[in-house]
């Protein structure tokens, strides 16, 4: 959910490589796909879901080749390579309708190549039909205004507190605060209303984050709900995204939590 690419200026937004995956696009379509099938469809289902679901990538000149091209590798990769997909694919590599978006000579060579190999790889044998699991989504169930104890791994505790839900293809997720509190204990229920927000150091200090909760029952230990409400000191907007295992490495790096 979070990380840092550079964007070169010949290339379309979103793109930072000419890897057929290096595209916000692909990438999205890839995962779309192997989600759909873990769910149970079948490849024809699945892609006319897509068709659905990406209609405004399909009337977008730049972004309607990487569509195909990406859906059909994916596919390939999974065995499951629908013909009309295939031909979709080649088609737009054929006719050089995805080179049109690449105005760098270097950028525009190094894809050619890719292409050349992906158009060799469409029309090999595919593997055999791979087993995707279902993805398990997020769903959590805190209350706003609620309460979240956290143990940190030096042993220390702090506090978040629900502000608000964020929800998309991977589930629903907790928008929290983190209030001003480390200690080796949690605090006493009489002193949670004076308790400020911790801000990070910058001008405009972060303040607030996404969570996602620990799927380890070691970790999962680490996190208490504390039973206790109260309101909110700030709405949703601007936040980080705290993922596992990352979460106490961004706690110190951004709110100084040891």
């Amino acid at each position: 959910m979070t990380g840092m690419f550079v964007l070169t200026a010949e290339n379309s937004m979103g793109t930072w490589g000419v890897a057929i995956f290096s595209d916000d696009l692909a990438a999205d379509l890839r995962g779309d796909f192997r989600d759909l099938i873990g769910d149970g469809l079948t490849s024809t289902e699945a892609t006319d879901r897509l068709l659905a679901e990406y209609v405004s990538s399909l009337d977008d000149s730049d972004e309607m080749p990487v569509f195909w091209i990406a859906l059909a590798v994916a596919q390939w990769k999974l065995g499951r390579l629908e013909d009309r997909t295939k031909q979709m694919a080649l088609q737009v590599i054929d006719n050089g309708m995805d080179l049109a978006r690449w105005d760098n000579t270097k950028d525009r060579a190094k894809r050619e190549v890719v292409l050349a190999k992906t158009r060799e790889e469409l029309l090999s044998v595919s593997p055999s039909a791979k087993r995707i699991p279902r993805t398990i989504k997020e769903s959590n169930e805190w209350q706003v205004g609620e309460l979240i104890g956290y143990k940190l791994l030096s042993g220390k505790w702090t506090l978040f507190r629900v502000i608000d839900h964020h929800t998309d293809k991977g589930g629903r997720f907790a928008i929290c605060e983190l209030l001003d509190w480390v200690d080796a204990q949690l605090p006493p229920p009489e002193k949670l209303d004076g308790l400020p927000i911790r801000r990070d150091k910058s001008l405009n200090g972060i303040s607030q984050f996404l969570f996602q909760h620990p799927k380890k029952k070691n970790d999962q230990t680490r996190v208490v709900r504390m039973g206790i409400s109260s309101t909110p000191q700030q709405t949703k907007g601007g936040y980080a995204v705290f993922v596992w295992p990352h979460v106490d490495r961004r706690l110190e790096s951004i709110f100084e939590l040891r």
